[in-house]
């Protein structure tokens, strides 16, 4: 009991402890996704600001575009670049790009092709290309891309132009000098006026502004300043299927292992039709910073108090399973009577052979899985010819020693496991063949086997060696057949077989088919 109480305290001080740290995690990673969620809306709040000032300018020139997306770049570095796409028709295609043409030589209206190329776009009823980006040098090679090329692109841009809010992509690999990080497109319509209908904003967009934004920057900017202990975390982007993807991750401890059983996940991010969230899983430094020695120090003062008492506690146990060892050897010698009792008891003292009370339960169970499978079941019973005759001309002894040799050879005669062999009265055996379509060849081989047994009769009675007669029954549809039924019609088809002159067989099938001639061999 103070081994116990030991242990309990321990785990009881181990347990608070590790809902304390809990508890800490997921203040953290609350935290850090809070500060995420606001780092986003200032750069949605800062692409607002944007589209207020292109909306007061009349026009929209390339130098107006970088001083105004510079502005905003410096107030939120995490923008990497911001582009300007304009809505164009079929019909203005021509003429669009002849006019951009004068601001940048060979200007067109591009896409990528199967390869990963830039072709000119193909023939759409609306085009929205990137007309002015910023900075330029870096991204020169998308200037006149037509961001409605690609379905996943076109579906954010009218969802973005029909609701008239800003919609952030799902995440792009941006390729850095030494590696790959993750980045997201923002679009934000840009309307002429302030249209406030579905219908008024399909015929007053004018473009598109979109910010490419670095996850890790603003991962980096947004996490440094909330959390700097050793958690490793994950953003996931959940998406619109169940499958949800890791945009990022912050691994702060490659030599351990995370503690994985202490995983957190932060309330929902979401911000501009996206759905983010924050997975926080503490390093083992992170746990073992934050655990005492306390637990452990109880349960060894309680190991040293009742040492004394856990060997007594040994010895006793000890003793008892000594005696419990005994007790279980008693058992199984008990069990092994009882089996031997209860082979005794379904078993035939003279043949060894079942005897006729089990076969009747063995007939009733078989007759059930067959109206339950909607098998077939056979049953035949065998009759000693003459037995009583026998026995009084040579005596209960050669008697005895026939019906065992007669049920030895029909034995013999079974070959699958199922079928089962019981002595049914004195002179009689039953032979149950489950599953079995027609016994009839059965029945027949088992006539020859006891022939060639050539057990010597008395000559007066017509017959120089023992026989058999064998009635048996075939059901084809047992449903509504009771197990009674099929024994009574086995003894009916004996009685048949007896009748029509002994040493032969009668089979009877349920429903009555063509039986075959003369009904016996």
């Amino acid at each position: 009991m103070g081994l116990f109480f030991s242990f309990l305290a321990a785990m009881s001080l181990y347990q608070s402890e590790q809902q304390s740290i809990e508890h800490e995690i997921q203040k953290d990673v609350e935290n850090a996704a809070l500060s995420l969620g606001r780092e986003l809306n200032i750069g949605i709040e800062l692409m607002y600001a944007l589209r207020n000032q292109l909306v007061m300018d009349e026009g929209i020139n390339e130098e107006s575009f970088v001083e105004l997306s510079q502005a905003v770049m410096d107030r939120h570095p995490n923008i990497h670049a911001m582009e300007w796409a304009e809505v164009v028709s079929e019909v203005d295609r021509e003429l669009y790009e002849a006019e951009a043409a004068l601001e940048f030589a060979l200007f067109e209206i591009v896409e990528l092709n199967e390869e990963g190329n830039l072709v000119s776009a193909v023939s759409r009823n609306r085009y929205f290309p990137v007309r002015y980006i910023h900075p330029y040098e870096q991204n020169q090679n998308v200037l006149g891309f037509d961001l409605a090329s690609r379905p996943s692109m076109k579906d954010a841009l009218e969802m973005s132009w029909y609701r008239g809010v800003p919609i952030a992509t799902p995440a792009i690999r941006l390729k850095r000098e030494f590696e790959d990080h993750s980045g997201f497109l923002m679009l934000l319509p840009v309307f002429f006026g302030d249209p406030e209908t579905d219908a008024d904003r399909e015929d007053a967009l004018r473009g598109f502004l979109v910010a490419l934004f670095d996850v890790s920057d603003i991962f980096d900017l947004a996490i440094n300043n909330t959390v700097k202990e050793s958690i490793n975390l994950e953003l996931v982007d959940k998406g619109l299927s169940e499958q949800s993807d890791v945009i990022y991750s912050n691994v702060v401890d490659l030599g351990q292992p995370p503690v994985e059983a202490l995983t957190y996940e932060s309330e929902p991010i979401f911000f501009a039709g996206r759905e983010w969230l924050l997975r926080g899983t503490p390093s083992a430094a992170y746990v073992h910073s934050r655990m005492s020695i306390f637990p452990h120090l109880i349960f060894f003062i309680g190991v040293l108090i009742f040492s004394l008492l856990a060997y007594l506690l040994y010895m006793l146990q000890h003793r008892a399973l000594t005696i419990q060892k005994r007790v279980d050897e008693k058992t199984r010698e008990l069990r092994e009577a009882n089996k031997k009792l209860e082979k005794l008891s379904k078993s035939d003292g003279l043949t060894g052979y079942y005897n006729r009370e089990y076969f009747e339960q063995s007939v009733q169970a078989e007759v059930r899985r067959t109206q339950r499978d909607n098998l077939y079941i056979s049953l035949m019973i065998i009759e000693i010819d003459n037995m009583s005759t026998y026995n009084a001309k040579h005596g209960r002894v050669a008697g005895d020693k026939a019906i065992r040799l007669i049920g030895s050879a029909i034995s013999d005669t079974m070959k699958r496991p199922g079928d089962l062999l019981a002595r049914y009265s004195g002179e009689t055996f039953a032979v149950l063949l489950p599953n079995t379509k027609d016994g009839a060849p059965m029945a027949e081989a088992c006539i020859e086997a006891v022939k060639l047994l050539r057990l010597p009769f008395d000559k007066e009675v017509g017959s120089e060696i023992i026989s058999i007669s064998i009635g048996g029954v075939t059901v084809h549809e047992a449903k509504s057949l009771e197990a009674s039924k099929v024994l009574a019609y086995g003894e009916v088809a004996l009685g048949k077989a007896v009748a029509e002159g002994r040493g032969t067989f009668h089979w009877v099938y349920m429903p009555e088919i063509i039986q075959p001639p003369g009904g016996g061999c």
